[in-house]
C-alpha cells in the first residue's frame, strides 16, 4: 500500500465516519447493499442503483445541491455525492464486505467525537443500528412514492380509457 493510498483511505473513513455521526448514514448502507446484492463498484452505476434504491432526497442528504430536499448545517460537499460514493467503493476494496462496520470503528476509536472513542466499538455499532433504521425507512418511503405515482398512472390511464369509451357511445 503506497502513501497515497493511506491517505485516500484516512480520508474515506473520516467522510463515511461524518455521515453516521452527524447525517444519517443512508447512503453508505444502500451502497453497501447494493454492492452485495449487484456487485457494482462503479461510481456512476452505484449513484443510479441508490437513486433506485432510496431516491434522491437520501442520496443527496448532506450535499449542497437543489436535490437535497432537507438541507442542514452538515453539509460534506457540493453538488453530486460522488465525494461519498468513491469513499465507500475505496473502503468497500480494502476492507471487504464488512467494510461499513470496520471502517466506522476506525472512524469512532481514531477520528471521532471524544464521546464516540470511549467504547469505540459499540458506539459504531450504534451508529449503524441507527442508520440501518433509517434506511429501512428510506427505502419503504421510496417504494411508496413509487407505488403512488404507478397508481396515480394507472388512474390517470383509466379515467382516460373511460372518457374515450364514454365518447365512442355518444
Amino acid at each position: 500500500m503506497n502513501a497515497n493510498h493511506l491517505a485516500d483511505t484516512r480520508d474515506a473513513i473520516i467522510l463515511l465516519g461524518k455521515e453516521f455521526e452527524f447525517a444519517s448514514g443512508i447512503r453508505a448502507l444502500a451502497a453497501d447493499h447494493i454492492f452485495r446484492e449487484k456487485g457494482i463498484d462503479d461510481p456512476d452505476e452505484l449513484f443510479d442503483a441508490c437513486e433506485e434504491l432510496i431516491g434522491s432526497a437520501s442520496l443527496f442528504e448532506s450535499y449542497d445541491d437543489a436535490l437535497n430536499t432537507r438541507p442542514t448545517e452538515f453539509v460534506l460537499g457540493q453538488g453530486c455525492p460522488f465525494q461519498s460514493l468513491n469513499a465507500y467503493i475505496e473502503l468497500a476494496q480494502v476492507y471487504r464486505s464488512d467494510w461499513v462496520r470496520l471502517a466506522l470503528t476506525e472512524y469512532a476509536a481514531h477520528y471521532g467525537s471524544v464521546k464516540l472513542r470511549k467504547l469505540a466499538p459499540r458506539n459504531a455499532e450504534e451508529m449503524t443500528d441507527r442508520a440501518r433504521e433509517r434506511f429501512g425507512d428510506a427505502v419503504l418511503f421510496k417504494v411508496g412514492t413509487d407505488v403512488g405515482k404507478s397508481l396515480e398512472g394507472l388512474s390517470s390511464r383509466f379515467n382516460s380509457a373511460l372518457s374515450l369509451r364514454g365518447n365512442a357511445t355518444t
